[in-house]
């Protein structure tokens, strides 16, 4: 089992981070996690390269009695045109309790991604729009910045297939944090009712929607919590109200 069929969380991780230009800005923000019962440290760091290719970097760390005994780092690489997301790679490597690794590749040219799962791969045919399953967090920012949309729908490779998400801004919310008090969207993704998962989201409206905390219940029912504790955006320290 992956710690993040749960950590899928992960793809939600810190969402989002677009600038008043409508470009994704550098970042590096630091969570406190809860998964599987277990304390965890969570990280996210978006930086951008001289050939202007962003990469998008998740981690996490399982702690128990001070000793790490598991980890999940997810990255993506992509490149940035005219407020679209166009991934180029995608990683997700699990150590410790369950091994797992995950990679796509994307070849726009010949409209195909090379997708790997442990030892399974596939080819999958590629259309405009497709994402993976990290850098879509980052299209989400952007789409409820620029375009004021409250549903959200997605098409993102998932192993052998696209898979359609669709997420749904439900309230606007003040919470309090380690930060100071920091105004928010709620955003949950919208699944079948009879399911037992439940993803919902806090985004902070004043720092380009990065994600404030984050509660998901996976199909087994192992809860999952992130709730930030301190983040800067492009050099400048993330504050409250």
């Amino acid at each position: 089992m992956r710690i993040v069929s749960t950590l899928t969380v992960l793809s939600l991780l810190l969402l989002g981070s677009i600038s008043q230009a409508n470009e994704p800005r550098p970042y590096e923000a630091v969570y406190q996690a809860k998964a599987l019962g277990i304390s965890a440290t969570a990280t996210r760091r978006q930086s951008i390269s001289d050939e202007q290719q962003y990469t998008l970097e998740n981690k996490l760390s399982l702690v128990v009695l001070g000793a790490n005994v598991g980890s999940v780092t997810e990255t993506s690489e992509y490149l940035w045109n005219d407020s679209q997301i166009v991934p180029l790679h995608y990683r997700y490597v699990q150590t410790g309790i369950s091994a797992s690794n995950e990679e796509v590749y994307f070849d726009w040219n010949n409209a195909q991604a090379f997708s790997q799962s442990d030892d399974e791969s596939w080819e999958i045919a590629l259309s405009n729009g497709v994402l993976d399953k990290l850098s879509f967090s980052v299209q989400l920012g952007q789409d409820i910045a620029e375009r004021g949309l409250e549903e959200f729908k997605y098409n993102i490779v998932d192993e052998d297939s696209i898979d359609e998400q669709l997420y749904r801004i439900s309230s606007e919310e003040v919470l309090d944090t380690p930060l100071g008090q920091l105004n928010t969207i709620k955003i949950e993704r919208v699944r079948a009712a009879e399911s037992r998962r439940r993803t919902t989201v806090w985004l902070a409206k004043d720092w380009d929607y990065l994600l404030v905390r984050l509660e998901q219940v996976s199909s087994s029912g192992t809860e999952t919590e992130l709730s930030l504790e301190s983040a800067t955006m492009a050099g400048e320290a993330v504050t409250g109200l």
